[in-house]
């Protein structure tokens, strides 16, 4: 969608004058036709290369921290990876808090525990940052701008680089908060302003953000993004650079440190992090990266010119990609069976879950019970738990707001006593990273008992423990997904309201 289309579908006069405040010499005394008119005239002006780089300075490295942060989140990550660079407004407000939650999801895990230059070089930053912070708990443009020179001459990512602030305490806000929809849309007002984002409304009356495409292709050339990011997911699956081996020779030449025992798919997504896909085909000097005749067969499958220099057959290749629209990629999950009787195999109905065939073997009970758990906090809840190493570990871990939600499912055919259970319960809690706010054990039933010792627990450790059957943390899940289906939100569930000392009660959630 170019300026002149967008301009006639801004869906309000207020957004339409906010546009056009950026170029348009005084606006507040036209028409609405007048404005749309002398908008469509000065389009240039909005997607002249010094002109959008001021603006970009302005919004990236402003006095309010949330409006940098968030405006790069727009454009960066969600819009300019889009097809026809536009998003409904709500799509993407839930895509910047999803990431922002994985982001603080992985500062929970084990990010820091790397040697080698790469584990000084995270050190080195996060020294630098947290020195940062400490001058009146801020960060400054001047600052700001020195710290990104400084990540990228030390070759540390975006994603890396908002994983040490997370460790921080400070990302995306302090205490590892997530930014709201209203924080979002002052960002979103803040680009309008600057001319870069409109706001359309479709037929339906859905309202979406959308970089115009004249302005969406000289953003790319500043950020020097070369493919949307769907599209080098499909490139990089090709059988011509998916190898191990080229993998690992264009990463470690272009100064990428890589640790450990990688996979193909760990050094794939380094790779679209990192290096960009021309770089991946060409190399970083004539004499690197695939031979002429790779990239001739390969033009050649996708039906492209297969002629031309080296570097016409490369661009062919990376157009082809970049045109591509991008896919849904749902799959079926086998959880989701398990998930359907959650209830039987917290129960242990042995002979049922035969019958139905749905195990084969008694131990099969418990892993069912724990994937089906995941599956509800992940797909119905909304909360990705994290990825824990290790054995000595509790069945389920969660971020919740600068501390953790851990979990253990207990598989009986009787009530479980927390008595049986306490001890091994208070390891995982007393060797965390970080506090526990909250322990949730998940079972069929409970003795009695036991939740007059999860009260004790609480007052002599101060952690709470909450007793949750299947079925009451089924039920709960199910009213919020049909909650979400009502609003439409894709809003990911309050987990405090699981935080209750002793038995569960669904009468002190108020969210649903």
């Amino acid at each position: 969608m170019n300026i002149a289309k967008a301009v006639e579908n801004i869906g309000t006069l207020t957004e339409l004058k906010r546009v056009a405040s950026a170029y348009v010499i005084d606006y507040r005394n036209l028409s609405d036709e007048e404005i749309k008119q002398a908008l469509i005239k000065t389009a240039p002006q909005y997607s002249h290369p010094s002109n959008l780089e001021k603006a970009l300075r302005e919004s990236f490295y402003s006095d309010q921290r949330e409006i940098g942060s968030v405006t790069a989140l727009i454009l960066k990550l969600v819009l300019l990876h889009k097809d026809g660079f536009m998003c409904p407004k709500r799509e993407l407000e839930d895509e910047i808090i999803s990431w922002e939650q994985s982001i603080v999801d992985r500062s929970n895990e084990d990010f820091f525990k790397k040697g080698g230059d790469k584990g000084r070089n995270v050190g080195l930053l996060s020294f630098v940052v947290e020195t940062a912070w400490q001058n009146n708990n801020q960060i400054s443009p001047d600052e700001k701008n020195l710290i990104e020179r400084l990540r990228e001459r030390l070759k540390i990512s975006e994603s890396e680089f908002a994983i040490i602030e997370a460790k921080l305490g400070k990302f995306p806000k302090s205490d590892n908060q997530l930014h709201t929809r209203g924080e979002i849309d002052d960002a979103r007002r803040f680009l309008q302003y600057k001319g870069i984002l409109f706001s359309i409304r479709d037929g339906n009356g859905v309202d979406f953000d959308v970089i115009p495409e004249e302005i969406a292709l000289a953003l790319r050339t500043i950020f020097g993004l070369e493919l949307r990011r769907h599209g080098y997911q499909e490139l990089i699956r090709s059988k011509f650079v998916r190898s191990k081996g080229h993998l690992t020779e264009t990463l470690t030449k272009c100064g990428i440190e890589l640790e450990g025992q990688l996979t193909v798919e760990d050094l794939q997504a380094i790779a679209i992090e990192q290096i960009k896909p021309s770089v991946l085909l060409g190399g970083l000097t004539p004499k690197d990266g695939l031979p002429m005749d790779v990239l001739s067969k390969w033009c050649g499958e996708l039906g492209l010119n297969v002629s031309g220099l080296k570097v016409e057959r490369i661009e062919r290749i990376l157009t082809h990609y970049d045109s591509l629209l991008q896919k849904d990629e749902s799959v079926e999950d086998v959880r989701e069976l398990w998930y359907q009787y959650f209830g039987d195999y917290a129960a242990r109905r042995l002979d049922f879950l035969r019958s139905q065939q749905l195990i084969e073997k008694d131990l099969e009970v418990e892993h069912r019970f724990e994937g089906a758990t995941n599956y509800l906090f992940e797909q119905k809840f909304l909360h990705k738990p994290l990825t824990q190493v290790g054995s000595n570990h509790p069945d389920g871990v969660l971020s919740y707001r600068d501390g953790l939600i851990q979990w253990d499912n207990k598989s009986k055919e009787t009530p479980v006593n927390l008595k049986d259970h306490i001890r091994q319960f208070d390891g995982y809690v007393k060797t965390a990273e970080k506090k526990v706010a909250c322990f949730l054990v998940i079972a069929p039933e409970f003795t009695a008992e036991s939740g007059l010792l999860a009260m004790q627990y609480l007052v002599e450790n101060g952690t709470t423990i909450t007793l949750i059957t299947a079925d009451e943390l089924k039920g709960l899940a199910e009213k919020w997904a049909q909650k979400l289906v009502q609003t439409g939100s894709q809003d990911p569930f309050p987990l405090g309201y699981l935080v209750q000392p002793g038995r569960f009660s669904l009468s002190l959630v108020a969210a649903i």
